[in-house]
């Protein structure tokens, strides 16, 4: 007898260890949402919110009195997958293509027109470092070299949508 109420209990128990309740492991987890990429988080339409020429702050959106308040024009359009529109703080116009650099550390753009041409010394193009990650409400860039109608300064631009 005592056999068969083993073998029985060890039956019972095995049934019991071998099943899955929902509590344990659910059969419908919730599914991991991957964060934004660069790319996507940058593409809308940017306008300055602070610019500094060689580290001298040229513009604060939150100011009055500002060196270069053409800046409050200033507008970087990337809401397009490659293509872009930029308006200088001067008001001219271009549009052209833009690429992010396999790190995501570098802004390029490229084949830069306007009704006037390319913007003055760039031979329509223009590299900017991105100074930090970018998130939906920020995007900090800066020229990776000085540019030409920022008095040949280093130009840092602190952008929001």
């Amino acid at each position: 007898m005592k056999p068969i109420f083993y073998f029985l209990f060890i039956t019972i128990l095995s049934t019991f260890v071998g099943c899955k309740t929902d509590s344990i492991s659910p059969s419908n987890p919730t599914p991991v949402i991957p964060a934004p990429t660069v790319a996507e988080i940058i593409k809308k339409n940017w306008s300055a919110s602070s610019v500094l020429w060689d580290g001298v702050s040229q513009f604060d959106k939150s100011s009055t009195s500002n060196l270069i308040q053409g800046y409050n024009q200033y507008k970087l359009d990337l809401s397009n997958t490659s293509s872009l529109s930029i308006t200088e703080f001067d008001g001219k116009k271009f549009t052209g293509k833009y690429s992010l650099s396999s790190d995501n550390q570098k802004l390029i753009i490229s084949e830069l027109s306007g009704l006037d041409g390319a913007p003055s010394g760039t031979n329509g193009s223009i590299e900017f470092k991105i100074s930090s990650t970018p998130t939906a409400n920020s995007l900090i860039l800066e020229s990776s070299a000085p540019y030409v109608k920022a008095s040949n300064k280093v130009v840092r631009l602190s952008l929001i949508p």
